[in-house]
């Protein structure tokens, strides 16, 4: 209870010190802002003071909403060129009042858009992507597969693309979800190492790789005009056939070379410049914009070259460090670059929005309420549970930042004309907004919606078990998903004079394979959906001797199964686990016998350790208790082989 108080009182505080700091930068902001207003700032301070002092009232209130904050600056850049005379005057007739504006906004535009990629190549660990890599290849490429040709469907049936280049570009555009969303749905439902959390993360990576190939050849030096012309796909083939492998050759390379730096270079010089905040936030800028210039330089893109210098340094050993020191980068390079944007979607008549409502609603549906199904499809191949499918068909149910950037690109490179991105811009932003409204209901949709996905739920019924294995359903032990957690209890079980049948319920087709293949094992996998009622009821939870929820996950879905088991079986004993204060005090209100909070029964274990071990001489202490730990952990990946890196 103490610590409770404890995290609640330092939560209020950091919640207060939020406040003040929010509310000091707003201030800072509008003061200086004021004077620029009143004629002080010059006229490039003046605007700029103005965009972002109004961009910081947006983002606050738009951070309430639980939206993006790239709107904040679309929005402030768009009512500042507004104000400016565009679209009535264009930025070259504005050039020659304000001269030199065009200059600077296309260079803060393009350095927004190589620190953007390099921000989203930082935060894709490849690694981790290869736990569940045939699941995530198959989920992927089968979603970019499908969605591509479904939008480059739409593109010429509601968008009036012509020519195959308009159509795959702007496919391309609606296919690519955004990984900023992705990953903070992720992170606000404790979902990031889930399965549904690794396919999802998974899914974007593939397709900002695919995105990545795309803008390097949308600006690949002196080919633009190739590419525009849909002829020649088919009727210059030679030429296009060349460029192809001109540009895959360079490619290539330019992996191989990041790929050898970072580990023989990278490594050394980052683990010394770590010492330093200022110092690598100064390198890593300097790094980025100079693999930018030298892809430039050769005929490469710069954007490619920026977003694969970004994933050379986020697969060091010290990513998350790396990540959190230079993170400002990423909100410096979303506002130069949105800032822009809205002055860019100002110089478009209006006529080009509202008059393509026709065009905008039904994409809008295409990507919105569409792309889960693309899931379904492909969930239904792999073995996925609806449940997880739907999550991450809802999670990646949106177009990105780099839809954005290639969009621009086309636009820019005269591959789409005004109104067609107009068109794309305006799916864009909204399935941004709509989707991240719909990440605060996933459950509450997945419950309206669960008929739809329950072809996926294909499960070994109870009676089959029952009739093929030894667990009896009843008295049973139940472990309602697999983590360490489970693997403890399932080994205790194992463990005593009268070794118990432990029943596993997991969606995890990869974890559920590896128990059928362990015959000597105590554990009967089943492979459903643990958060499922009629799961619940068919392998009889409330006849079992004692049921675990071991994820720690979903909040809901524990809080409807103790009632269930409350009203079912009131003397059943039920146990769940946690990381939150709040969550525990949850569950035991609504009547679960124990919580194992993790981060509590950690404290309380190193608190322990530590009384027994600091008294020790320096060169004894802790190094029993962490030779032990090390062994146990490499009895535990010994044990579990290829699963012990899945959970």
């Amino acid at each position: 209870m103490l610590n409770f108080m404890r995290n609640n009182i330092r939560r209020g505080l950091m919640n207060k010190s939020l406040f003040f700091r929010f509310s000091a930068i707003l201030a800072l902001g509008l003061f200086l802002a004021f004077p620029a207003y009143a004629g002080g700032g010059g006229w490039f301070i003046k605007p700029l003071g103005l965009m972002l002092g109004g961009a910081m009232v947006l983002t606050i209130l738009l951070t309430k909403l639980k939206q993006t904050n790239i709107l904040s600056f679309v929005i402030m850049g768009y009512i500042m060129a507004s104000v400016a005379g565009l679209p009535e005057t264009s930025l070259d007739q504005l050039d020659e009042h304000y001269n030199g504006i065009r200059a600077i906004l296309s260079g803060f535009q393009q350095i927004g858009i190589v620190l953007i990629l390099f921000m989203a190549g930082l935060q894709f660990n490849l690694i981790d992507i290869t736990k569940r890599i045939n699941l995530i290849l198959v989920n992927g490429v089968g979603y970019m597969g499908l969605g591509l040709l479904l939008y480059f469907w739409a593109a010429s049936s509601f968008a009036g693309t012509e020519g195959f280049s308009e159509s795959i570009y702007f496919a391309l555009c609606l296919a690519v979800p955004s990984s900023i969303l992705v990953l903070s749905a992720l992170e606000d439902s404790g979902t990031e190492e889930s399965l549904q959390g690794q396919i999802s993360k998974g899914i974007a990576v593939i397709s900002s790789l695919c995105a990545i190939v795309f803008i390097a050849k949308l600006s690949a030096t002196g080919v633009v005009s190739q590419i525009s012309d849909s002829s020649t796909f088919f009727t210059g083939a030679d030429t296009f056939m060349e460029f192809n492998l001109w540009l895959t050759e360079r490619l290539i390379f330019l992996i191989i070379v990041l790929m050898i730096l970072s580990k023989v270079v990278l490594e050394p010089v980052v683990r010394y410049l770590l010492r330093s905040s200022e110092l690598l936030f100064v390198s890593a800028l300097g790094y980025c914009m100079g693999i930018a210039a030298i892809c430039g330089y050769i005929g490469i893109s710069p954007e490619a070259g920026a977003f694969f210098a970004g994933i050379s340094v986020g697969n060091l050993p010290y990513r998350l460090d790396i990540e959190d020191k230079v993170g400002p980068l990423k909100s410096f390079g979303g506002a130069l670059f949105f800032l822009t944007l809205g002055v860019e979607i100002a110089t478009i008549q209006v006529e080009n929005f509202s008059g393509n409502m026709g065009a905008i609603i039904p994409l809008l549906i295409l990507v919105v309420l569409v792309k889960p199904f693309f899931l379904i499809i492909t969930g239904y191949a792999t073995k996925l549970k609806g449940r997880t499918a739907f999550f991450i068909g809802t999670t990646i149910n949106q177009s990105s930042a780099i839809s954005i950037i290639v969009g621009l690109l086309a636009w820019k490179y005269d591959l789409f004309d005004d109104r067609l991105f107009a068109i794309l811009i305006t799916v864009i932003l909204l399935s941004l907004i709509i989707s991240a409204m719909g990440h605060a209901v996933q459950p509450g949709l997945y419950n309206s919606f669960r008929w739809l996905v329950g072809v996926l739920n294909r499960n070994i019924s109870a009676v089959d078990l029952e009739n093929n294995q030894k667990v009896v359903l009843k008295d049973h032990i139940v472990l309602l998903g697999f983590n360490e957690i489970a693997q403890e209890i399932g080994e205790f079980y194992e463990d005593q004079l009268t070794p118990e049948r432990v029943l596993l319920i997991d969606c995890d087709p990869e974890i559920i394979k590896h128990f059928e293949e362990r015959k000597d094992c105590n554990v009967d996998p089943v492979y459903a959906d643990p958060n499922d009622p009629k799961v619940w009821k068919e392998y009889k939870l409330s006849e079992a001797k004692v049921v675990v929820s071991c994820t720690g996950t979903d909040l809901d879905a524990d809080l409807k199964l103790a009632d269930y088991i409350r009203h079912a079986a009131p003397d059943l004993p039920f146990l769940a686990v946690t990381a939150s204060h709040e969550d525990s005090m949850k569950l035991y209100e609504s009547g679960v016998r124990y919580v194992v909070q993790t981060d509590h029964l950690a404290s309380k274990t190193f608190r322990g350790i530590f009384a027994e071990e600091i008294d020790k001489p320096s060169s004894e202490a802790f190094v029993e208790e962490g030779s032990k730990h090390w062994k146990d952990t490499r009895s535990i990946r010994d044990g579990l082989g290829e699963i012990f890196k899945l959970v």
